[in-house]
């Protein structure tokens, strides 16, 4: 709306061209981080004590409630202000006419009506376990991951150049028009997009559980590719650094910026003891955001670098319960998701969340160190 109203005072008067400056991608990043972060702020105890009345509290399962007893009671479904921030800062600050905004806002409202179902549906059912059901949540995700693909992948819709419209992305590898290789999927492409988006939403969602842990792990992974899109979006970055330029990209700056923002705030009432949970809305919307990201500006495999912890935690969750429980018929960790494993044994929640931040900046910093290593 910004970007629009400031483009259009311009046309009308030239005496107004400063507000030219309203159209900097710089500008309008710095307005959506301090829009969501705001809004977040102001409506955030109007938004706990709305959802307390309302009953939506958090269902904790049985299965080791020493854990997490406090937890009972606490007001779910945070999602939705983070959500709500997110669109109102992109409505304010995001140039509509780029398709790659109508993307991750696609992601973003497919992946928080999904977690909303699931949340109600806790809600109503008085458990955890009452929620909406894996393979039908499995069924969206590969939905969308599906439709996803198409769009990328044909070229009356892709907003990618067509030469590179169904390559991925591979740290350390030059792309073929600055001398390197490019990976073709081709029609794999589709199903590929499909798995990424499925994998990586189910991963954030996995690493919820902790006060501030999902929020505070994912707040420098956004910022990675917030980082790349700015590149991919500027011509001469992009070539300095011998990647593929992608025209419009930069409009993914502003929305991550969003997402940034949002996150803090939402760190503001989610830091232990959290007063509220983002629930599956927050975290299944985020994780569907940052598969998107990542299939946009072309940077899949820099997942393995940037988003290791959510990788790990989903691997050991895995051999937890499919191979130890269900195969071997013992446990081989305390409990899984991992994180819970370190509570078992010991360790604070704080402890556990401020060690898996930690860890999931020095990811990103290390993902980011890869933008010279070509």
């Amino acid at each position: 709306m910004i970007y629009l109203l400031a483009d259009l005072l311009q046309s009308m008067n030239d005496k107004l061209s400063f507000l030219r400056v309203l159209e900097y991608i710089s500008v309008r990043s710095i307005g959506s981080v301090i829009t969501t972060f705001l809004m977040i702020y102001l409506l955030g105890p109007f938004f706990i004590r709305y959802t307390y009345k309302q009953g939506l509290k958090d269902k904790q399962r049985d299965f080791d409630p020493h854990l997490a007893k406090s937890k009972h009671g606490t007001p779910t479904m945070g999602g939705v202000l983070i959500v709500f921030s997110v669109c109102i800062a992109m409505l304010l600050w995001g140039d509509w006419g780029n398709s790659y905004l109508w993307i991750v806002m696609s992601s973003l409202l497919f992946f928080a009506f999904i977690g909303s179902r699931d949340d109600l549906a806790k809600v109503r059912g008085g458990h955890a376990d009452a929620g909406m059901s894996r393979n039908t949540k499995l069924l969206l995700q590969t939905f969308y991951g599906l439709g996803l693909g198409i769009i990328l992948y044909l070229p009356a819709t892709t907003p990618f150049p067509h030469f590179i419209a169904e390559t991925v992305g591979i740290p350390f590898v030059k792309p073929a028009i600055h001398g390197g290789i490019d990976i073709h999927l081709y029609w794999l492409y589709i199903p590929f997009c499909a798995f990424v988006v499925v994998a990586v939403s189910n991963a954030v969602n996995l690493l919820d559980g902790l006060d501030g842990l999902a929020a505070g792990t994912c707040l420098p992974t956004v910022i990675v590719y917030g980082v790349f899109a700015y590149i991919l979006g500027n011509v001469n970055l992009s070539g300095y650094l011998l990647y593929p330029s992608l025209s419009g990209v930069h409009e993914l700056v502003v929305f991550s910026s969003a997402m940034i923002g949002a996150l803090i705030g939402f760190l503001w009432y989610n830091g232990y003891p959290a007063e509220m949970f983002m629930g599956d809305t927050g975290s299944l919307a985020i994780g569907g955001v940052l598969s998107v990201l990542m299939l946009l500006t072309k940077q899949e495999f820099l997942f393995l670098i940037a988003g290791a912890l959510f990788i790990y935690v989903n691997l050991t969750h895995v051999i937890g319960e499919r191979i130890g429980l269900k195969l071997l018929g013992r446990r081989i960790f305390f409990r899984t998701p991992i994180h819970h494993s370190f509570e078992h044994r010991g360790f604070s929640e704080t402890k556990v969340v401020l060690r898996f931040s930690i860890v999931a900046l020095i990811l990103a910093l290390l993902a980011i160190s890869t933008l010279k290593l070509r």
